[in-house]
């Protein structure tokens, strides 16, 4: 018997009309402001000169739709997306082996070992970053950042890095577990024992059979590392700010000095009252986060559950 269940139709109607309609209202809030398109910036009179983070400046008011004129959001998107990659090389060159550990082998604790990185799935970024500055600034981590003369905690690519990856290795270990768990094992002891080796076993037979639950946990930790707010802000903060003079030739040279995460860059522009910039920056990462979901559907992953 094949076919969907009428309570299936309603739901997926259900679905597709709500997403529509926040495409469409999104669509509109754009389009409301396509006179702001091509204008590089639009001043506001507000009564002359206000304190604006901290130094006198005019206060500016860009329109969602005139967002990408500014240098401020692309530096942004650069820092995030450099940052988001190598939290996922790291994550997935740690959480892949690791995933295969736990689904194949009986060590001790395992138990303990599934329900603390379950846990931080489901834990604030806000305590992982109140986490990570404890950790950081005092005991033993401090000593050994102080010997070595560098400091994770409110540094650019190593803190946001750090930050953004203990959610974004928690989910995809979860991830990459589900692919593996939904191998047989036998497979592997089949061709073990027609002589393959451990690791060609691996690789010609358990590899491709998990590859799309794979790839699907190394799109899910990029989406979650890309959307993380409150751990990057408590434990990095915001670096717009900051005098040129804090950041290296380097980071300068790369176009992504005095730029903040994407996501913390919405709560600073939505803080100070430019709420249209911030929902432009707010519709940039919902629109990554529903590509990423719908590579994922493409790809044959959404029989996992996580």
């Amino acid at each position: 018997m094949s076919g969907k269940t009428p309570r299936r139709k309603s739901f997926n109607m259900l679905f597709y009309s709500f997403a529509g309609f926040l495409f469409l209202y999104s669509a509109y809030l754009f389009l409301s402001n396509v006179d702001q398109l091509f204008v590089t910036e639009t001043a506001v009179q507000t009564g002359g000169i206000t304190a604006v983070w901290g130094e006198d400046r005019e206060v500016l008011n860009k329109f969602a739709g005139g967002f990408w004129n500014d240098p401020y959001f692309w530096k942004s998107l650069n820092l995030t997306v450099v940052s988001t990659l190598i939290t996922t090389l790291i994550a997935s060159v740690l959480g892949i082996p690791t995933a295969y550990v736990l689904s194949r082998y009986r060590i001790p604790g395992i138990s303990a070992i599934e329900v603390l990185f379950s846990s931080l799935i489901v834990m604030p970024g806000s305590v992982i970053g109140i986490c990570l500055i404890v950790m950081f600034n005092y005991g033993p981590l401090w000593n050994l950042q102080n010997a070595v003369g560098f400091k994770f905690a409110h540094s650019l690519f190593p803190g946001m890095v750090l930050a953004s990856l203990v959610l974004s290795f928690a989910l995809g270990l979860s991830a990459w577990k589900a692919a593996f768990d939904s191998v047989n094992p036998r497979f592997e002891h089949v061709a073990r024992s027609l002589g393959s080796s451990r690791w060609r076993a691996f690789r010609t037979v358990t590899l491709p059979l998990a590859k799309s639950g794979i790839i699907a946990g190394i799109i899910l930790a990029w989406t979650r590392a890309m959307a993380e707010f409150s751990a990057v802000l408590f434990f990095c903060g915001t670096f717009r700010e900051l005098p040129p003079s804090r950041f290296s030739n380097f980071t300068k040279l790369i176009k992504m000095d005095q730029a903040d995460w994407v996501s913390v860059a919405v709560w600073a522009q939505v803080e100070f009252g430019n709420v249209e910039y911030g929902f432009a920056l707010a519709y940039v990462l919902v629109v990554i986060g529903g590509i990423s979901v719908y590579v994922m559907h493409r790809i044959g992953a959404k029989g996992y559950v996580w």
